[in-house]
């Protein structure tokens, strides 16, 4: 009974154990279709019954499958526990032999690796190609190098070269192990063995160089080092690393001329052109200095600066050598050639450029004598050196003495005169050079200026201005019209837009600020006639149809006047001293009458006769009645001037105002005024200077006035002057109004 229970049960085991071999076609066929994870999944199903149940056959192939999905997913490490079930199984399996000893030596299990390879020797070596055979002992000898074992892992490698002497990966391990613990002279046959075994030139070429390194490294001979660099050159011309090698080497023996011909070869090999400069200067630097070839290297560094014009060594070099050779022309080729790379070049150095220039300008005077070309180039360096006024001062000095370059002269002596303090020289200087160009006029005007700074004059310079010098005024016939005046007389500081602002502002105020003539005690036979012959009364018609004045203002004579002011009258008018009516000489008057109907005009006008917080106070007020600020407005609601504007203020001159505010205060509640002034007394200076013409004459004058725009000195004002009647705006404008002396 026991036994048919035990029959029975065995029979109900067996029911339930699924048939693997009836499952295998389709796990097969899961692999062909590229299904590893199914197919993983089947055979882990069969899992789940113990080995016994299957034949060892059976187990063996269901671990290896189960291996093969695993690694086929990227599962290592349960690969290759399935593996090893399948190895235990059935260790004669050369594929699951083979696949685990590559698995393990890749997890660095060296010491199992090396058990299985073993294995497949013994089991399948009979069976197996050499080629097999050469791989299975290159894979010990990795195995046993990875043990640290590399004695045997010598033996490994060279039982694979044995069975395949071209089998890369052993010899290269042989080298390694060799380089450890072998003897030099195994380095050297380990490397040549990898070397004839090698049908690629350039591999063969870059053996060759590793080769070169153990004679150099290992054995200390650079002779024999030198000769396999070379050997290696010549399987392969484009290793770089061979030939930089012989580079290094040749200079240790001091042979130099191997070591310029192979810097010179790597110059040509170099695809960048950085590149290709720096090797063609290391090759020219040994051509010059080891083997005193000079020609060749000048060749060298020149062919450099064609692949790189920013190389400023062998530009050094290149200028020492011609300059040795005193060859000045093909100097002036090298700075040209510079010259015109750098200036090419993608954010050239400004401050280079000035520097190549100025060695260039050196080069023409100092040298090849051409000055003019010389000039040229020292104005070019000037344009990237600017504030280098040596440079200046040494173009002067070429310029001044050659009829062909005296405009240069004056144009140099012009900036150095603006931009030193202690100019005296300069001015001289270019009088001078104004007398050699025969621009009289100009020469007079630079040597007027200098005697009224109290500049010391020579005999020949004295005896200039006494010769053209005159007690009369001048005669100017041409009107002068606002375009002049603006182009020509305006100081700095003079804003048209001011200049607009208070034009409306007097059409309010000019009542406004008005006096009656009984403030000052003036009755009508006061008056001075225009009809009267006074030589006054002439300069002032003249004075004012030059000027514009379609109609004159008024004249009132007083006798404790001093000059001539703006009365602020009203209707509007002058009051002149008896000093200018009766005896007040020529080039007084025509100062002083030029300037007052200058200040007389309406732009001018207020500034003349209100002091600058009067001004200002105009200003506010003008601000109030166009911007409509009802805040601003309630300040001047009983004020009387803003009344006056207010009424007197409209339509188009309203909008001109408004536009004028709108672009001085751009939404500020203030405008500056102070500038704006001294421009405006600045400017009626210089229009006095243009009609007495005489510097002396116009300093006496400023000195007389009792009153003035601003708060300077009368030594500043006339400092002013005398620039102007240096500036180039003044001498420009001189032939323009009949004003030049010859």
């Amino acid at each position: 009974m026991k036994e048919v229970q035990q029959l029975a049960e065995g029979l109900e085991f067996d029911a339930v154990v699924p048939d693997l071999d009836s499952v295998r076609p389709h796990v097969e066929s899961l692999f062909d279709q590229g299904e590893a994870d199914k197919a993983r999944l089947e055979l882990q199903k069969r899992l789940e019954h113990n080995d016994d149940v299957r034949s060892a056959e059976q187990n063996a192939w269901l671990y290896r499958r189960l291996g093969d999905a695993y690694r086929e997913v990227g599962k290592v490490d349960e690969a290759i526990e399935a593996y090893e079930h399948s190895f235990e199984i059935e260790p004669r399996d050369r594929d699951v032999s083979l696949t685990l000893s590559e698995l393990l030596m890749n997890q660095q299990r060296f010491s199992d690796g090396l058990d299985v390879a073993r294995v497949v020797l013994l089991n399948h070596k009979r069976d197996m190609p050499d080629s097999e055979i050469g791989e299975m002992y290159r894979r010990i000898g990795e195995l046993q190098e990875g043990r640290g074992e590399l004695e045997d892992a010598r033996v490994g490698y060279e039982k694979a070269l044995v069975k395949v002497p071209e089998n890369q990966e052993a010899l290269a391990g042989l080298l390694r192990v060799v380089g450890d613990v072998g003897q030099p002279g195994d380095v050297v046959e380990a490397r040549l063995k990898l070397i004839r075994s090698l049908d690629d030139a350039e591999a063969r070429s870059r053996a060759l160089v590793k080769l070169g390194d153990d004679w150099k490294q290992k054995f200390n001979d650079d002779g024999r080092a030198l000769d396999t660099y070379e050997e290696a050159v010549a399987d392969w011309a484009q290793n770089r690393r061979a030939i930089e090698s012989i580079a290094d080497v040749a200079a240790d023996l001091d042979d130099w001329r191997r070591v310029c011909r192979a810097y010179f070869t790597l110059s040509v090999l170099a695809d960048d052109p950085e590149e290709k400069a720096d090797y063609l200067i290391q090759s020219s630097d040994v051509a010059r200095d080891e083997l005193w070839e000079t020609e060749k290297a000048l060749a060298g560094y020149q062919k450099a600066l064609e692949w790189d014009a920013t190389r400023l060594d062998a530009f050094k070099a290149v200028t020492s050598i011609l300059v040795d050779a005193r060859d000045w022309e093909k100097l002036e080729e090298a700075y040209l050639r510079v010259i015109s790379a750098n200036n090419d070049a993608e954010g050239a150095d400004p401050k280079l450029l000035g520097v190549l220039w100025q060695k260039l300008g050196d080069l023409y005077s100092e040298h090849l004598e051409r000055f003019e070309d010389g000039i040229f180039a020292y104005e070019q360096a000037l344009e990237h050196l600017a504030d280098q006024q040596a440079l200046r001062r040494r173009i002067v000095e070429l310029a001044e003495t050659r009829e062909s370059q005296l405009d240069v002269a004056a144009k140099h002596l012009r900036v150095l005169i603006d931009d030193e303090s202690d100019n005296g020289d300069w001015l001289d200087r270019l009088g001078r050079v104004y007398l050699r160009k025969k621009a009289v006029d100009r020469a007079f005007c630079v040597f007027r200026a200098m005697q009224a700074r109290g500049d010391g004059l020579d005999t020949k310079a004295s005896g200039f201005l006494d010769r053209f010098g005159s007690k009369i005024a001048p005669s100017i016939n041409r009107q002068i019209n606002p375009s002049i005046m603006s182009r020509y007389i305006f100081a700095p500081g003079m804003s048209s837009v001011l200049n607009e602002c208070f034009s409306v502002l007097k059409i309010g105020l000019h009542k406004w600020v008005g006096e009656s003539r009984r403030k000052y005690g003036l009755r009508r036979r006061d008056r001075v006639k225009l009809k009267e012959s006074l030589a006054f009364v002439n300069f002032y018609k003249k004075v004012g149809s030059t000027l514009g004045y379609v109609e004159l203002p008024k004249l009132w004579k007083k006798e404790d006047q001093v000059g001539m002011v703006n009365g602020a009258l009203t209707p509007e008018g002058f009051i002149v001293g008896e000093d200018l009516l009766a005896s007040a000489r020529e080039k007084h008057i025509a100062f002083v009458v030029a300037k007052q109907l200058f200040l007389f005009l309406d732009p001018f006008y207020l500034a003349t006769i209100r002091p600058m917080t009067d001004l200002q106070g105009f200003f506010l007020r003008a601000m109030a009645l166009v911007r409509e600020d009802e805040a601003l407005q309630a300040q001047f609601k009983k004020d009387s001037a803003y009344k006056a504007l207010r009424k007197n203020i409209k339509g188009l001159d309203r909008k001109r105002l408004r536009r004028s505010i709108e672009q001085l205060t751009d939404g500020k509640d203030e405008v500056v005024l102070g500038p704006w002034i001294e421009a405006i007394e600045d400017s009626a200076n210089r229009m006095g200077l243009l009609f007495c013409d005489d510097l002396e004459v116009a300093e006496e004058c400023l000195r007389l006035e009792t009153e003035t725009l601003g708060q300077r000195s009368t030594s500043e004002r006339m400092q002013a002057l005398i620039d102007y009647s240096l500036s180039e705006k003044y001498l420009s404008l001189r032939p323009e109004l009949g004003l030049q002396v010859a």
